[in-house]
């Protein structure tokens, strides 16, 4: 009868060290080689946005999570200025063939720019693109370039609300003070705050990761919005502001100066924007203890690109 019972409780155990949704492996992702990818149309230029989950982030040290990634797309030619936002924990195939969620590739792949330069390209092969200038920032540097600004405004639900008020924000983090459900004015404290919640609906009812990358999609919309009558001695202050709160660039002098033209010619043109991956295109797949999203990264790619490139407005260039 023990021994019964003893192999009772054994196959109980192994039943048991199988975690749930541990049994499926992902599917393989379908990356493409650099030679694979669809050559930029002439007139759109591509800028990667990449926040650093720290106050005082160092790419010389480890620990370089990224909490942000926003693409921001402008076609000269269509007069569009686009964002896409990419969720965090999405499950992808790192540059060495291992799978891994997104917001660890640039810390796993070396001090530097090198890991950055492992996440453009890990965002490239997955989705069809060629990012080539990025900007990488952490939360001080976003603070300090809202404040001087002057603030964002931010309509938030009475939920946020109530989420910001708990947090240890000071009564003038907001004009006015925090009340309820609204429109308020956010310092640039109080703004990065806000685009870091997760556990709490926002306007349109996301929450997580999903809910994160629209708050920081309706920051960046409402920043360029207070910038449409800015001129261009101000845009040039502005843009000293964002030079000097910088953790990294492969911007040169000159690509900034050109940057800084195009802005310029484009400012007051609505914001478009996107997230990938689009709902009902990812579902949860635990890895190797992750927390990941797998997601059809060949349903998100065709609609990426359809966003991004109207087909009609190409410029065929016949030379």
């Amino acid at each position: 009868m023990k021994r019964f019972v003893a192999m009772l409780m054994a196959l109980v155990c192994l039943c048991t060290m199988v975690p749930v949704g541990m049994a499926e492996e992902p599917n393989p992702i379908p990356v493409l080689s650099k030679d694979e990818i669809t050559p930029t149309p002439k007139g759109i230029h591509h800028y990667m946005l990449v926040c650093i989950d720290s106050w005082a982030a160092d790419l010389n040290k480890s620990g370089n999570h990224t909490d942000g990634m926003i693409l921001v797309t402008v076609d000269e030619y269509a007069n569009r200025v686009m964002l896409t936002s990419f969720i965090r924990d999405m499950l992808i195939q790192r540059p060495d063939g291992d799978f891994g969620r997104l917001n660890n590739v640039l810390d796993y792949f070396g001090r530097g720019n090198g890991g950055i330069e492992a996440l453009v390209d890990t965002l490239n092969t997955h989705f069809n693109l060629e990012i080539e200038k990025y900007i990488v920032v952490d939360f001080r540097q976003v603070e300090n370039i809202i404040n001087a600004i002057g603030g964002v405004d931010i309509e938030i639900t009475a939920r946020e609300a109530n989420y910001l008020r708990n947090y240890p924000l000071s009564a003038s983090s907001t004009t006015p003070a925090l009340s309820g459900g609204g429109t308020y004015r956010f310092t640039g404290h109080a703004a990065v705050i806000y685009m870091r919640i997760r556990k709490v609906a926002n306007i349109d009812g996301e929450t997580q990761d999903v809910g994160r990358t629209r708050r920081a999609r309706t920051v960046l919309t409402t920043i360029a919005d207070s910038l449409k009558d800015i001129t261009y001695d101000e845009a040039v202050a502005l843009l000293n502001v964002v030079l000097e709160n910088t953790v990294t660039t492969n911007m040169s002098a000159a690509e900034i100066m050109d940057a800084l033209d195009l802005a310029m010619k484009m400012k007051g043109t609505p914001i478009e924007s996107i997230r990938m991956p689009l709902d009902g295109t990812y579902e949860p797949m635990p890895v190797s203890g992750m927390a990941t999203q797998q997601i059809d990264f060949i349903a998100n790619r065709e609609a990426l690109r359809e966003f991004l490139v109207d087909p009609f407005v190409l410029v065929e260039d016949d030379e």
